[in-house]
C-alpha cells in the first residue's frame, strides 16, 4: 500500500490522498504508512460499505467538479504517466475514465459444463487497470454501485502501463521485482 500512496503522491497531480481502511486494519495501515510523511495523505476509517466508504472520504472541501481517483493498493507501481492521463481526462470533460492495456491472451467462453462455447474478439476487448478516476458529482452519484459497470456515463479509455497490472499472486509479485530490478533481462 505504501508504494500505491507514494505513487500517487509523487504522480504531480494529484493533491491529496485518502486511504480508506477497515476498522480492524486501521492501526496496521497506519503503521506501515508512517513512513510516507506527508501532510497530502490522510487515512480514514472505512464505511460499513462502499457507499459509506465513499461519503466518508468525499466529505470536505470537494466541489461536484473536483476529479476523484479511486486507486488498487494491489497495482502499486501504476507509473506517473498513467495517473496524469486519467486526471487530464476528467479535467477535458470526461465524467469517468479508467487506464486499459488491450487483451493479448485468446480469451474462450464456456458453459456450465466446462466446454468451450467460442472466442471472443481480443480486439474489442481491454484489461482495466487504476486508478479509476470520476467528476465528484458522478462518483457520489453511484456511490452505491459500480460506476465503471453501471455505465450511467461515458467513461473515457486512457492508456495503460505494464506496471500498472494487479500483483495479485506470488507469482506477479515475483515477476513485478524481476522487471524491476531487471533480473531476467537480456
Amino acid at each position: 500500500m505504501r508504494h500505491a500512496v507514494r505513487g500517487l503522491l509523487r504522480a504531480g497531480c494529484v493533491d491529496q490522498v485518502i486511504v480508506a481502511v477497515p476498522p480492524a486494519q486501521l492501526d496496521a495501515c497506519t503503521t506501515a504508512l508512517e513512513p510516507v510523511d506527508d501532510a497530502r495523505m490522510k487515512i480514514i476509517t472505512a464505511g460499513a460499505d462502499r457507499t459509506g466508504t465513499v461519503r466518508s472520504a468525499l466529505t470536505g472541501e470537494i466541489g461536484p467538479s473536483d476529479v476523484v481517483l479511486v486507486h488498487d493498493p494491489e497495482r502499486p507501481f501504476t507509473p506517473a504517466s498513467t495517473i496524469a492521463a486519467v486526471v487530464e481526462a476528467i479535467r477535458a470533460g470526461a465524467p469517468a475514465a479508467i487506464p486499459v492495456e488491450p487483451v493479448t491472451d485468446t480469451i474462450k467462453v464456456i458453459g456450465s459444463d466446462d466446454v468451450v462455447q467460442g472466442t471472443r474478439d481480443r480486439s474489442r476487448l481491454r484489461s482495466a487497470q487504476s486508478p479509476r478516476g470520476f467528476r465528484a458529482d458522478v462518483l457520489l452519484e453511484a456511490a452505491g454501485t459500480d460506476p465503471l459497470t453501471e455505465l450511467r456515463h461515458e467513461v473515457r479509455l486512457v492508456e495503460g502501463d505494464p506496471l500498472g497490472r494487479r500483483l495479485a499472486t506470488p507469482f506477479d509479485v515475483t515477476v513485478m521485482e524481476a522487471l524491476l530490478t531487471g533480473e531476467g533481462t537480456t
